[in-house]
């Protein structure tokens, strides 16, 4: 099958060398499909004719419309999250709605989307993770002081100081149990802890930025429980909570109710909900570990290709 992942242009390469989710989508779908057997490229909207390739697959809702303008049929993956933030009197859910409509189909990274969005175009199709770049260490006895860890861009909506990921419920469960916590993620996080000053002021808060890929798996090495008590995500589970699995982090994390993902604690934002998931994290660790391991090694990025390929099956007809 010959097959277009189309580039999302937003000025980030591909593989991205650090910060950039849709680009390391796009990346990973690609390296898996060439393994499977199948030509895959790359390319910018412009560069994409009619009949090219047996399947285009768009991950941005304005080049899908554009490919629509061109008479080329697509497959679309949305990874908008403001398109709810903004609701449905909003440009960003309008323009959205017209490149899902246009689709084949249209996939929803979370299933919460999917009835969102009200169409029949729409279904639920899961993130994954790359299992040859995060596994779990052989040995990881329960810890009588665990090491927290956070990933994440934070800010919503432009607001680099909205606090969208819970990096706030996070320290204050720290804090609550006098543990070292670390929160990574890109510069953009330094506008974030500049105006909660309060943060810094806990010793054994540790911030990192502008982490590598290559570097990304030591860091969960380091750690030992992972914290994401996010209030809104395109992806349930999104790529970090994905990664933290596969690297072998017990969880505890916010995501839809619709959705299982064993190996974790699910607690609203309120910290004391989440320090009865810690708790319950350490007096049950190796069963925590085990299904949380497993539950990365399901959603591998060639397992999510597999599925992804009985689509491209589906609607190839569809091409031509």
């Amino acid at each position: 099958m010959k097959i277009c992942q189309v580039h999302p242009g937003c000025g980030i390469p591909i593989p991205p060398p650090d910060w950039g989710a849709i680009e390391k989508i796009v990346w990973e779908f690609t390296c898996n499909l060439k393994d499977l057997g199948h030509k895959v490229d790359i390319k910018f909207v412009n560069e994409i004719n009619p009949g090219d390739y047996d399947v285009v697959h768009c991950h941005v809702a304005n080049l899908a419309i554009t490919l629509a303008e061109k008479g080329i049929p697509y497959i679309y993956q949305l990874h908008d999250h403001h398109a709810y933030h903004h609701g449905k009197d909003s440009y960003v859910y309008k323009k959205n709605l017209e490149a899902i409509e246009k689709s084949l189909v249209a996939l929803m990274p979370a299933k919460f989307l999917v009835d969102y969005f009200d169409s029949d175009k729409c279904i639920y199709f899961s993130h994954g993770v790359n299992t040859d770049e995060f596994y779990p260490l052989p040995f990881n006895s329960c810890p009588t002081t665990p090491k927290l860890l956070m990933v994440a861009n934070n800010g919503l909506a432009g607001d680099p100081t909205y606090d969208r990921k819970g990096f706030e419920y996070g320290v204050g469960l720290a804090i609550l149990n006098d543990l070292p916590i670390t929160i990574a993620g890109p510069s953009h996080n330094k506008q974030f802890f500049n105006s909660h000053l309060w943060m810094l002021n806990y010793p054994k808060l540790n911030l990192v930025f502008d982490t590598p890929n290559s570097k990304l798996l030591n860091l969960y090495h380091n750690h030992d429980i992972f914290i994401h008590p996010t209030m809104l995500e395109a992806g349930h589970p999104n790529l970090t909570m994905i990664e933290a699995a596969a690297a072998g982090l017990p969880i505890i994390a916010n995501w839809e109710m619709e959705t299982d993902f064993h190996g974790a604690w699910r607690a609203p934002r309120n910290v004391f909900d989440m320090n009865e998931g810690l708790q319950n994290i350490l007096n049950n660790w190796d069963t925590y570990r085990n299904n949380v391991i497993q539950t990365g090694q399901n959603l591998s990025w060639f397992n999510r290709t597999n599925e992804l390929i009985k689509l491209y099956y589906e609607y190839e007809r569809s091409f031509n």
